[in-house]
């Protein structure tokens, strides 16, 4: 029999899941309708079929910091729905300046500067910079396979036929997903006395 915690990791991963392929899938349209990325067979909003189960995936790798955390004895407090909705913000914020008429290196510091404050005011843990470092490495690296493979191309690519500001927008996706997974797995701490 599943218990209630069972329960709220299992509605925290469909919570993700559902989460990653509407906004996730939306905000991947900011890339599309603005002239960073092109996918090869759109078949829908200039995207490809796959793209809402692709970005679903990816929403839910965010519950790899509570699930750390519970392994490593490292448990933290549920985020406030204010921190939780900040980060989130944030990480749409950072769609929107990936795509600014600046150059990638003026970009790149820019979205450095957003996953700074949202790290210092959302996470601050090692568990969560361990993940955004992954998350700077193993995504754009996911991306050159995409690429490669011929599922889509970035327009305006710096290195590895991706963009230079790339790794940090991935910095910023890692706070604003793994802040959201915290605040649907983790329990409300009660002060009973």
């Amino acid at each position: 029999m599943a218990t209630s915690s069972d329960l709220k990791w299992s509605r925290g991963f469909f919570a993700l899941l559902l989460l990653g392929a509407t906004l996730g899938a939306a905000l991947d349209g900011i890339h599309t309708h603005f002239g960073a990325t092109r996918y090869t067979h759109p078949v829908l909003l200039r995207m490809a079929w796959w793209v809402p189960l692709l970005f679903g995936g990816a929403f839910s790798i965010g519950l790899i910091a509570p699930l750390l955390e519970r392994r490593f004895s490292a448990a933290r407090k549920r985020p406030s729905p204010a921190a939780t909705l900040l980060a989130v913000s944030l990480f749409v914020v950072a769609y929107f300046v990936s795509v600014a008429p600046f150059s990638w290196p003026l970009v790149s510091l820019l979205l450095v500067a957003i996953f700074g404050a949202g790290f210092f005011i959302c996470d601050r843990s090692r568990i969560g910079l361990f993940i955004a470092i992954g998350a700077a490495i193993g995504g754009p690296l996911f991306e050159v396979f995409l690429v490669g493979q011929g599922a889509f191309e970035h327009l305006q690519p710096t290195f590895l036929r991706v963009p230079g500001w790339l790794p940090a927008l991935y910095l910023c996706a890692a706070v604003g997903l793994t802040t959201l997974a915290r605040f649907l797995v983790v329990p409300v701490v009660t002060n009973d006395r």
